[in-house]
């Protein structure tokens, strides 16, 4: 979630006062400076950026330290990538951002605490990598960006909300530059500039029976404020994450904080109750998170989640049922750059499992390979290198986030999937480039037909009677009910088929009477009864059942079960209206 578009400073960026870089630079050396500083803000700001670039350019051959011309020089060859009328070639893009990190990295090694210069740079590291280290880099520009508009006067809400972003993205919430109180300070801040359009709305609205009543000024300034309601309601639901992930003796801190947003801080006398103060905040955030702007998906799921489900539109009759299609693709789109690097670092096993389990169902049942296979919720394809040597025939995967499909499309035995270098393996030998997936699509794992997976396909006789084998790596996390998700994995399989599949787990005597759960981390957990007689009635067998350790989360270990079952009965699809 980074803040990166509509509050970008480079397109807007027009310094237009200058001071000599040098005391020895000649007064009439000066002018001309000015004149094209001058010359290259006018054209950058009538969108002449050709012009912009040779202006700043010459600017730099007279002076090559002038502060004004670095910045400018860089916004302008930033803006030149979005734009469709100039060369988008890779290379030359590449060239530009470059060029632009260059010349913002000598801005402040001539002024290290440039705040222009500082969070410009920030967001185009941001935007070139999602790496632990580059995030950490860009947390450290935001915090200068931050500090340098504290000591103007005037400070940036969106140094602070990207200053929030980074720093929650690292674990790191306390402090004076922690993402808790970057969070508050963006809300702040925000919260004041929709103050003031709102009192302009309320001027123009006044003037709406008068021959001075401008229409289209009046609907540009609400469309200004619902832009900046759903910057709110981002920030809101960042800052309420947050507040749910702070230790109870950190709540207990924050009681004593005057400065902070909390509310009803007199009644964390203990870490038990300050934890209960900081989890309603959190609850209250993401309310307000939903108000501001009803298209936020993650954080209607995640209010409903956090009070276990009662707080959900009334127009959802799914309600509790499953996490929205339109949900799980946010998630995942916006997760998908760094998915696998963050599960590595989480101890995430789930694919490994599977892969092992599918391998050792092949050994006691004397087959060398299953005939194809479907992996459903497949992600970036860290389950599909696992799969590929036991499946002869085609794997096709979905999931509904196609950012995490283009990823798995670049999958191979030696690259990507989890991988960071080929793979010495013995059974990826002689195959290290061949792809995982024979076909990747986007579809509903709950209504998907074979011919939706199949349609267009060369290995159609292939799969035309099913899937010999099914696998969910951590899917059925985002259902409740898994009932109709069962059924539709029974009609897309053949006879006899394989079904593999992991869930995170709660306990029979803490199960409620459904079976299944919507945990505060906005993923439902599932009894071991439920499951399996849930899969009775779509046609399976239990054929092996394991306790296992999906990853770890807060330092705890997660507590997940992964199923084996064989399809006895193929169960007609049934009207689950």
């Amino acid at each position: 979630m980074i803040f990166n578009k509509q509050c970008r400073v480079f397109s807007a960026l027009l310094v237009l006062v200058t001071s000599p870089s040098s005391l020895s630079i000649e007064p009439q050396l000066q002018s001309q400076i000015n004149s094209y500083l001058l010359q290259g803000n006018a054209a950058l700001s009538s969108g002449k950026y050709d012009e912009a670039a040779e202006s700043y350019k010459s600017c730099l051959d007279l002076d090559p330290d002038q502060e004004s011309c670095l910045i400018n020089y860089a916004s302008t060859l930033v803006d030149m990538n979005e734009l469709p009328n100039y060369d988008q070639d890779p290379l030359i893009q590449q060239n530009r951002l470059a060029t632009a990190q260059r010349l913002l990295r000598h801005v402040l090694e001539l002024h290290p605490d440039n705040g222009d210069a500082a969070f410009n740079l920030g967001l185009l590291i941001q935007d070139s990598s999602k790496s632990e280290e580059s995030t950490r880099e860009a947390a450290r520009l935001y915090r200068i960006a931050a500090k340098a508009a504290v000591e103007e006067g005037v400070e940036r809400w969106d140094a602070w909300a990207n200053l929030a972003s980074a720093e929650h993205e690292l674990g790191r919430f306390l402090g004076y530059y922690g993402a808790r109180r970057a969070y508050e300070r963006s809300i702040l801040l925000l919260e004041q500039i929709a103050e003031q359009y709102q009192s302009y709305i309320e001027e123009l609205s006044s003037k709406e029976s008068s021959v001075n009543f401008d229409e289209k000024e009046l609907q540009d300034v609400h469309a200004e404020v619902r832009g900046i309601n759903a910057y709110l309601s981002k920030l809101y639901y960042g800052y309420g994450t947050v507040l749910t992930e702070i230790s109870p003796v950190d709540c207990l801190g924050l009681m004593s904080d005057d400065d902070s947003l909390l509310m009803d801080t007199q009644d964390g006398v203990n870490e038990e109750s300050a934890k209960r103060v900081c989890e309603m905040n959190a609850i209250n955030a993401m309310r307000l998170a939903v108000d501001l702007d009803s298209n936020n998906i993650i954080a209607s799921h995640m209010l409903a989640a956090m009070t276990g489900g009662e707080e959900v539109d009334e127009g959802d009759k799914n309600g509790r049922q499953r996490a929205s299609n339109e949900f799980v693709s946010a998630l995942f789109d916006d997760f998908a750059d760094t998915f696998d690097e963050k599960l590595g670092a989480l101890g995430y096993r789930v694919p490994q499992l599977i892969g092992n389990s599918a391998h050792e169902l092949l050994k006691q049942s004397n087959r060398q390979s299953f005939k194809s296979a479907l992996d459903a919720g497949c992600g970036t394809g860290l389950a599909g290198r696992y799969l590929r040597p036991l499946v002869e025939g085609p794997i096709v995967g979905v999931d509904l986030s196609k950012k995490m499909l283009e990823l798995a499309a670049q999958c191979t035995l030696s690259k990507g999937c989890g991988l960071k270098e080929e793979s010495n393996d013995e059974m990826t030998s002689g195959r290290s480039d061949k792809t995982i997936y024979d076909h990747l699509v986007s579809l509903d794992l709950e209504t998907t037909t074979l011919h939706d997976l199949l349609s267009g396909n060369d290995f159609l006789d292939e799969v035309i009677h099913g899937f010999d084998l099914i696998v969910a790596a951590d899917v059925l996390v985002y259902f409740g009910d898994i009932q109709k998700l069962l059924v539709n994995f029974s009609n897309l399989s053949r006879e006899s088929a394989t079904l593999i599949f992991s869930c995170e787990r709660i306990e029979e005597e803490n199960s409620p009477a459904s079976g299944w759960k919507l945990q505060s981390s906005g993923r439902y957990a599932h009894s071991k009864s439920y499951v399996v007689n849930a899969a009775k009635d779509a046609g399976y067998n239990l054929v092996g059942y394991e306790l296992i350790v999906p990853r770890m989360e807060k330092g705890e270990e997660v507590k997940g079960h992964l199923f084996q079952f064989c399809l006895v009965n193929i169960i007609p699809m049934m009207n689950f209206n």
